[in-house]
This record gives C-alpha cells, structure tokens and sequence, in this order.
C-alpha cells in the first residue's frame, strides 16, 4: 500500500466511508461539471471592456506594480529594454518558451535572452500572462515549459507581457477561461495569482518589498486602442512602500534680505554647557556600544 493509499484510507475511517458511495461520487462528478460561482464584485462587472484595462492599470500602480502601455506587440521588446535600462539592470533575460514572447522581434534590441526555469541566479525573469483581473490589477499565470513558475518568484525582478484583449473583470471570469482554454483532466499543475511585488510586513509593520519574491513587478501591456493612459516609469513613492526619510536643513522661513520691515527668524539659543548628568549617560552609551558587536550588513533584498 502506497503512502497516499495510506492517507486516503485513513480519512476514509475517520469519516465512515468507503468511496464507492452513489451519493458521494455524485456530488463530485455534479461539482466538476458545473463548479460553483464565487462573489462577483460590481466594481469591475458593470464596466465596459475599455473602462476593464483603464481599471486594471489603476489596480496595479495601486500595488506598487509599474505598467507601460504599448500600442503594438512589437513595441514589447524596446519597452522591455527600456526598463532594464531605467532600473540600471544588465541587458540580460531569462524567459520560457512561450510562443507569444518568441515571435516578438527581440532582435531590434540588445537584449540576451535565455530560456527555459530559473535557479535564482537570473536577476530578470519574463513571462506572458494568462489574463488579467481588472478587479484588483492580478495577473493570471499558468505554469508550465512555456512559462515556467520559477520565473514567477525567483528572479528580483519580474516582467510580464499581458495583452489587453486577456483583461478580464474579476477572478471567476478567469477562472472559466483557464477550463476552457485547457478543457477537463488537462488543467496546469499551477495557476499563479500575481498582485504586485512581493512584499511583506511581519517584522515591526515595517514593509520590506521583494521579501518572498520579486523586489520589482513590471507589467507590459499590449493595447492597441491605448485605453489606458500610459503610465510613468516608477513612482517617486509606490502605493505601499516606506517613506523615504526626512530632508535635512532648516525649517525656518526668513523673509526676503533688503528693505527695513524685514522679519528675520530668530537665532537659535547657544548651546549649553552638558550637565554632569548627561555626561555619564554618554559615557554609559560609549560602554554598551563597546560591549556588543556590530549588527550584520542590511539584507540584499531589502528596497
């Protein structure tokens, strides 16, 4: 008896069945062939196929995902390199065998591209996506050679081909064209749900972006009507990230030099002389500092 013989068999004991029951295998058989619905939103279902992608590009930046908006798809290659570019990134790719990404014309840049999964040794990993989910700016990617799932958490960096004719409403919708698309017994081994970088904020609430998987999520949309405004590079501050920190210098306001009404801020008190006090206090700091060794150099991975 194999292992999962084993299992099965034991949670066939605990639940007093055999798995030969009518009923049972009826309420299975009836559950894949119609499989039930889950909520559907009406944010993104009332709205227009054009009205679908200009929310989706909305949902994304929200995420702190970055998106260019091409009119062609042979504007994917150059917009690709231009991204490389902008984040300082080696000219360098490494994709799957999709055939929608082979047919771009990669040879008008200079980019190297490689094939086939990742061992997290790629610093760019390129994917084309299944879908997408103008509800909340989700990618849909479905595992496989062509695009193998390593690619979609290994890398730092992760750039993903959408076209705008893939742009769904909501999750459900999705979820029907994948059986449809693959048909039953067929389905990928694994569906991803990409919602932005990876990121992540157990430690304090402080956000640490790219702390399961990619630092960086970049979307490149194929949309011929250009429905969508196409959007900035990066944001000076993505939704989510941590603020950067403060600006040094003076605060205070001083009026304009020249004429005899001008208000001048006032001078800053001179400092006083430390009291016995603070004194042993710094020295009490200078002791600890001595007595514990430097904390280890930041991660790689943090933003």
């Amino acid at each position: 008896m194999s292992a999962r013989d084993q299992v099965l068999g034991a949670v066939r004991r605990s639940l007093g069945a055999t798995g030969a029951e009518r009923p049972r295998l009826k309420a299975v058989e009836d559950r894949l062939a119609r499989p039930p619905l889950g909520v559907i939103p009406a944010r993104a279902a009332a709205r227009g196929p054009r009205e679908r992608i200009a929310l989706f590009v909305e949902m994304a930046l929200a995420s702190a995902a970055t998106v260019d908006v091409v009119r062609d798809e042979a504007d994917a290659p150059a917009a690709v390199a231009a991204y490389l570019r902008a984040h300082n990134l080696a000219p360098e790719v490494r994709r799957g065998g999709d055939p929608r990404l082979a047919r771009l014309p990669w040879a008008t840049t200079a980019l190297t591209l490689k094939e086939g999964r990742t061992y997290g040794d790629d610093p760019v990993g390129l994917s084309a996506a299944f879908g997408g989910v103008a509800e909340t700016g989700t990618l849909l990617l479905a595992s496989g050679p062509d695009n193998p799932t390593s690619l979609n958490f290994l890398p730092d960096n992760h750039v993903v081909v959408l076209d705008a004719a893939d742009v769904g409403a909501t999750y459900e919708e999705l979820w029907a064209r994948l059986r449809a698309r693959y048909g039953a017994g067929v389905m990928p081994r694994v569906a991803n749900w990409i919602t932005g970088p990876s990121r992540s904020a157990d430690i304090e609430q402080i956000l640490l972006m790219g702390a399961h998987g990619p630092r960086r999520l970049h979307i490149v949309l194929i949309d011929p009507e250009h429905a969508a405004a196409k959007a900035d590079g990066d944001a000076a501050v993505p939704a989510g990230s941590t603020p950067a920190g403060p600006v040094g210098g003076s605060t205070l306001a001083v009026a304009p030099s020249g004429g005899d009404d001008e208000e001048r801020a006032p001078e800053p008190p001179p400092p006083s002389a430390p009291s016995e006090k603070q004194e042993e206090d710094e020295k009490l700091d200078e002791e600890l500092d001595e007595s514990f060794p430097a904390s280890d150099p930041p991660s790689q991975t943090q933003p």
